[in-house]
């Protein structure tokens, strides 16, 4: 990582806490107010657009007949100054009254006196005042709907876009692609033209490159196995892809690999047509709520790993605004809030992440002898594989790859050796 010129850091969001910020709620709405209204961004409503059509018409109306007024006066050769009575001068704000407030804090005021008098009725149950320190803490999908104030979590913005008739159908599908599902076969050639045009038109791939083979290993193939656990998630975990449906036709696929303990995000390729909807952002978070939703079943699987961030590159380093997330010390392997972290990579493109000096990577402390190899169809310790083979002269290659895997890896994992 240290001789690249654009480092890559692993990095994870807590899925339980994550908070969205005005950007991802912006996406968000914009992609419901399509579904619900077929509106594109930018385009507004009929009735909308027949009050600015009015509202430009009488301004219009207006300026010409100011015009013509100023171009009688002279033709008359008489100047009226005040064609219209002048506002007199103000006098200033009164030092006698309260200074006026926003309406917003007027609200919040008239809120407040409200439930005020029901807690002295009795109506409702007094509600702890949370201090500034708990409020900036909260996670707003635990927050019990229907408090006072409350921000709606990302599970409430998502539902908004179930309305009754609206002007598309959104369906989102998870479908298995390894081994491949019934319903994935089915929808094959849907799902490899979506990703043949999106990587012709986004990435500018020829022709060639997008043939069905490349598809397939890129994407479908994997190595991850199918797996179920009794009790546990009604698809289990492995490979899937989370296809999203426009009005029968499909517009996007989210490939995501989902473990025990997180989900994956491996790739997304959408319909170029529908880029206006910002489907990157749009599919993150519904991924987002996809593994919160696995948290009951799983309660183990808290985390969504987006691949790679590269803060030297914006098409990258967008992945850092899902908070909470976090980096992996590519020295220690110790995970660090993404906030910490940033200053670092702002004097360095590659850092040591981790804050304390004492901290060491005891994965990382290799002992040769018990490294795993595979030598003539037959796993055996280094040590052994050593005094079969006392002039193979790879003990430097061994010890760089289980420095790279970790000795809890190396002594599962096989190395082959010829």
């Amino acid at each position: 990582m240290d001789k690249t010129c654009c480092p890559q850091y692993a990095i994870r969001c807590r899925a339980g806490d994550f908070k969205m910020n005005k950007s991802h709620k912006k996406t968000v709405k914009m992609v419901h107010r399509y579904i619900n209204q077929g509106l594109k961004p930018g385009e507004k409503t009929e009735e909308a657009a027949a009050t600015v059509s009015a509202d430009t018409k009488n301004s219009s109306k207006k300026n010409s007949g100011s015009e013509n007024g100023t171009k009688t006066e002279g033709k008359g050769g008489q100047e009226k100054k005040h064609l219209e009575k002048c506002p007199t001068p103000g006098k200033g704000a009164d030092p006698s009254k309260p200074p006026c407030k926003k309406a917003k804090l007027r609200r919040l005021e008239k809120k407040q006196e409200k439930m005020a008098q029901k807690l002295q009725q009795g109506d409702v149950p007094e509600v702890k005042q949370a201090t500034s320190k708990e409020a900036a803490t909260a996670v707003p999908h635990k927050v019990e709907k229907g408090a006072p104030n409350a921000p709606k979590s990302l599970e409430e913005l998502l539902g908004e876009c179930t309305v009754e008739n609206p002007a598309h159908k959104l369906e989102i599908k998870l479908v298995q692609s390894s081994p491949q599902s019934n319903e994935f076969k089915d929808t094959f050639d849907q799902s490899y033209g979506v990703y043949r045009r999106y990587q012709m038109a986004i990435h500018k791939d020829s022709p060639g490159n997008c043939d069905k083979q490349g598809f397939k290993s890129f994407l479908v193939d994997s190595p991850l196995q199918s797996m179920k656990i009794p009790g546990g998630l009604d698809h289990g975990y492995g490979s899937f892809h989370q296809q999203y449906w426009i009005d029968g036709k499909l517009i996007a696929v989210g490939v995501l690999d989902i473990l025990p303990n997180c989900t994956s995000s491996v790739y997304l390729y959408y319909d170029p047509d529908y880029s206006f909807l910002s489907l990157g952002t749009y599919s993150a978070l519904r991924e987002l709520a996809f593994t919160r939703s696995l948290h009951p079943k799983a309660p183990n699987l808290e985390y969504y790993y987006m691949g790679y961030y590269i803060h030297s590159c914006p098409k990258m380093k967008y992945k850092g605004q899902y908070n909470p997330s976090f980096l992996l010390c590519p020295d220690t392997y110790t995970w660090n809030p993404i906030r910490q972290c940033e200053p670092k990579l702002d004097a360095s493109k590659y850092s040591r992440l981790e804050s304390s000096v004492e901290k060491a990577d005891d994965n990382g402390r290799v002992t040769l002898e018990e490294v795993l190899i595979l030598h003539d169809n037959q796993a055996m310790p280094y040590a052994i594989y050593k005094a079969i083979k006392p002039r193979a002269g790879n003990e430097a290659e061994v010890r760089q790859y289980a420095g790279f895997v970790g000795m809890k890896c190396a002594k599962r994992m096989l190395l082959y050796r010829s």
